[in-house]
């Protein structure tokens, strides 16, 4: 038993190890790098697959800090927020001070919602059993809505987005009569569109196309002190008003379908500039605060989602979108049911989880120099390996050419739709969530008996109504809240 938990922390460590690196270098999102990492466990068993997707996981979401602070460019979309006054830091010659102040508050945060995910995931679970298709229906069609509304200021983008991967759901099989649709006679699409394989092509594929243009190596003459990366206790005693608030922010953003690290991060952001009215310095030149705050948040977005995931089945954000799927490939259904029946497995989550957190912090600590070479690795050498490993996880999904052939569409959709500037992400969800919307529709609307009979349901079941008043909610915030963003990309939108 000792040996196979040693194993199992082999597999977590060189997830992180992966994650890290992969959530460096920028461009190489979080997501990319979780749908790489599944396309290697096909074939494995499931507690191994496990290890290695969740440490993947964590490690990711905390390395993306390490070129937002050493180059001004985030490496993962949930760091955009630490470029703000984390690359002041160094500019003012305390970069060890803001890859510390990082590191150390990624792993309170995701500790945070690790600890909340282990007592809140059961009861959420409870709650859960008493859904019907009414009231799955509207989570659902929530998760696609928030994920297009939030799509930072391109709200029509987004749904536009959103509603093209729930039609890409729809293709194969009708649920309910068994009658083929949409596959225009052709045997390929006769069985649906394997979901991984158009998450690996939206999110690998799509990247190697948007990597050809950048071929430059990036210049990296930073070289941190260990010693002084870890926490001085002073400075961190006056970032815990700053930690508590924005991991609870990052918690229940991340607990939102559709949304995670990269809304938690901006929310902790926006509102630790709001409360604090005498930052260390003022934010956007350095301030503790604003490095502080999302990183706290965008760690403990982990918990909130998998909080989703596991209990309801409907993915947090594209991460989780893509683990759903990895779940589903090896034997595991997240779902209401989730932490009755599969009991074992959620503790298995929360101690890889909680493991792949220190080890992600620990890791960054002693290898943070390290990664800041592998920074300088030609982009060229990266570009035919990640194609690779993109088509060998495709046809490896089901031996089959046909899933080679849809992931290379949707790489090709997806770099189209980064070119017009339309968010991926959606995409992703409504292929996953579509079937569940069409299904639990149809459902309730056959118990209802007639669609004014539908409408009367949703009034009179409390949790259906609460839902609803959510996603009505949720359109309102877009009005009054988020502001629309500039369609610059990324790399120059940091360098403020």
């Amino acid at each position: 038993m000792v040996e196979y938990e040693l194993i199992y922390t082999l597999y977590i460590f060189i997830g992180c190890v992966i994650g890290l690196v992969m959530g460096a270098l920028p461009g190489l999102t979080v997501t990319m790098t979780i749908v790489l990492v599944v396309s290697l466990t096909f074939g494995w068993e499931m507690i191994p697959a496990l290890a290695f997707i969740i440490g993947a996981f964590a490690g990711g979401v905390m390395g993306g800090s390490i070129s937002a602070i050493a180059l001004n460019i985030p490496g993962t979309a949930a760091a955009v927020s630490t470029v703000f006054d984390g690359y002041p830091m160094k500019m003012n010659g305390e970069a060890n001070n803001a890859l510390g102040i990082s590191l150390f508050v990624s792993m309170v945060g995701g500790i945070f919602g690790l600890i909340v995910l282990g007592f809140v995931g059961p009861m959420l679970g409870t709650i859960a059993l008493k859904f019907g298709p009414q009231e799955y229906f509207l989570i659902t069609m929530w998760g696609i809505t928030l994920v297009a509304v939030l799509s930072q200021g391109k709200m029509t983008k987004g749904l536009i987005a959103a509603f093209l991967g729930v039609f890409v759901g729809m293709i194969g099989m009708d649920p309910i009569t068994g009658l083929m649709r949409f596959t225009m006679g052709t045997k390929v699409l006769s069985g649906g569109i394997n979901y991984i394989a158009a998450m690996i092509g939206l999110f690998g594929m799509k990247e190697v196309l948007v990597q050809l243009k950048k071929s430059k190596t990036f210049k990296v003459d930073e070289n941190y002190k260990i010693k002084d990366l870890f926490p001085k206790f002073k400075l961190i005693k006056t970032l815990i008003p700053t930690m508590t608030w924005s991991a609870v922010i990052g918690w229940i953003i991340g607990l939102l379908p559709g949304t995670g690290g990269d809304i938690g991060s901006l929310v902790a952001y926006g509102a630790t500039k709001s409360i604090i009215k005498n930052p260390s310095k003022k934010f956007g030149e350095g301030a503790y605060e604003g490095v502080a705050a999302p990183e706290t948040a965008n760690d403990a977005a982990i918990g909130g989602a998998l909080t989703t995931m596991l209990t309801l089945g409907i993915p947090g954000d594209s991460i989780t979108a893509v683990i759903i799927g990895a779940f589903y490939m090896h034997g595991l259904l997240p779902g209401p049911t989730f932490m009755f029946t599969e009991k074992k497995y959620f503790y298995y989550i929360l101690i890889f989880l909680g493991i792949g957190i220190i080890f992600a912090y620990f890791t960054g600590l002693f290898g943070a120099n390290l990664m800041l070479k592998v920074l300088k690795f030609p982009k060229w050498a990266l570009v035919p390996l990640i194609t690779l490993l993109c088509i060998i996880g495709s046809y490896a999904l089901n031996n089959n050419m046909n899933d080679v052939l849809i992931m290379l569409f949707f790489g090709f959709l997806g770099y189209i739709f980064e070119r017009c500037k339309y968010p991926v992400a959606p995409i992703v969800l409504g292929i996953i969530l579509g079937p569940m919307i069409e299904t639990n529709f149809r459902q309730a609307l056959i118990g209802s008996k007639s669609f004014g009979g539908l409408l009367i349901s949703f009034a009179t079941r409390p949790l259906a109504l609460i839902i609803l008043a959510l996603i009505i909610g949720s359109f309102v915030l877009q009005f009054f809240t988020f502001k629309p963003k500039s369609s610059e990309p990324e790399e120059k939108k940091a360098k403020i």
